[in-house]
């Protein structure tokens, strides 16, 4: 088995539950080992700290499994941590929602692999190579525990630039069951939807947001809504469902409006949505935002869900810059006494920089505001340590 030796700092970081061994990180040199090894740290003193999968291509050269006590990693450890990921999500089907992340990587003790459901579909998606040796193991607890008819594979851009010299695991590659039919159509809150669980973004949907897009269909009744890098438009559907009075989505991807076109029509009957406006606008977000405000267009409620700013860490400050001026821009259209939600999925954004920023962006609109609640990832994404918390958003009323 492989041996690791990491420094004292990062020996009290993993007691805290910090969940990898960067490469950097660790200090001997000339280790023997292909991706899906096991791993173990072991402390100053020798002492057993904790055990991973080794994946020597990979930044993250160590995903930790388990800390503490050595265990054996076999099919019984990997069906206890199973079982306990489906009990946090025991209620959801009782709620109308049939796509939902079953095993949300670290914070589900699945360092580096999600797991997500759409009605009768499982979508596996990897972020690390080092757990193919395992997937057989995976597939049997997922016939196993749960009702779906086919598991499909989705694979990070790192695993399938690997995967592809293997010509093994293509994208959307059926682990079992039979074809699948795109898209997917899966409930969420006893909204329809649909999901493309082959090519779309993340593994089709993101059901991250699911709290938050409640949140705003409670807010929403009799409201004017702007939508920004609105998507497939689910926080649109949201709002319609809550009683919105008009929507206007702006994204810079006709395929994405074209999709929220048509979850809008899945959901409900008619086009009209029972006398509410709906309209969509192609365009970057920052240039129609500006434009709104030339025009003097002002909304009820305003929704900033941009992608991601920063997906490296050296991009930090730009992203925040680029928050507090999407803060500014989206205050600037919201009505007085309206509200305003901004959310951030970059994880080398902290929650307390990018609150700030977001604030910091409201008052230089010349704008004062009322906090009304901070949000995180849906029930279903819980995470170990602040290393796993990329989502934040913070709703707040202009006044």
């Amino acid at each position: 088995m492989i041996r690791i030796k990491i420094s004292k700092t990062l020996e009290q970081k993993i007691r805290r539950g910090y969940p990898w061994v960067f490469h950097y990180q660790v200090q001997n040199v000339n280790i023997k080992g292909k991706a899906g090894d096991l791993a173990v740290v072991y402390d100053s003193n020798n002492e057993f700290l904790a055990i991973g999968l080794y994946d020597p291509e990979s930044e993250i050269r160590l995903r930790i499994l388990k800390t503490s006590n050595p265990v054996d990693i076999d099919n019984a450890f990997f069906e206890e941590r199973f079982n306990k990921a489906l009990v946090l999500r025991d209620n959801l089907f009782s709620e109308g929602t049939t796509g939902y992340r079953v095993i949300n990587g670290e914070g589900d003790g699945f360092p580096g692999l999600v797991l997500d459901r759409y009605e009768n579909t499982a979508v596996v998606k990897l972020y690390t190579s080092a757990w193919l040796p395992y997937l057989n193991i995976l597939i049997e607890l997922i016939k196993k525990k749960i009702a779906v008819k086919r598991c499909v594979l989705r694979r990070s851009r790192k695993v399938a630039a690997i995967l592809e010299t293997s010509k093994i695991y293509s994208e959307g590659h059926l682990l079992f069951g039979n074809n699948v039919d795109r898209p997917i159509r899966f409930k969420e809150n006893g909204i329809d939807f649909e999901a493309d669980v082959i090519f779309g973004q993340k593994t089709g949907f993101y059901l991250d947001q699911r709290d938050n897009r409640q949140a705003v269909r409670l807010l929403s009744k009799r409201k004017s809504v702007l939508n920004v890098f609105s998507y497939t438009g689910a926080f649109s559907v949201y709002a319609f469902a809550g009683g919105a009075s008009s929507v206007l989505e702006v994204d810079s991807n006709s395929i994405a409006l074209e999709a929220s076109n048509k979850n809008l029509r899945l959901h409900f009957a008619s086009r009209d949505f029972s006398g509410a406006e709906f309209s969509q606008m192609k365009a970057d977000g920052f240039d129609a935002l500006s434009a709104l405000e030339s025009d003097n267009q002002k909304y009820d409620m305003v929704i900033l869900d941009p992608p991601a700013f920063a997906k490296r860490k050296k991009q930090k400050n730009t992203a925040l810059n680029a928050y507090m001026k999407l803060a500014k821009a989206g205050a600037k259209v919201t009505k007085k006494g309206g509200l305003l939600f901004a959310a951030s999925c970059s994880i080398h954004v902290s929650p307390a920089s990018f609150f700030k920023n977001v604030f910091l962006g409201i008052k230089s609109a010349g704008h004062r505001f009322e906090e009304i609640s901070r949000t995180s990832h849906a029930k279903d994404h819980p995470f170990m340590s602040s290393e796993g918390q990329y989502l934040k958003g913070v709703f707040c009323r202009i006044i």
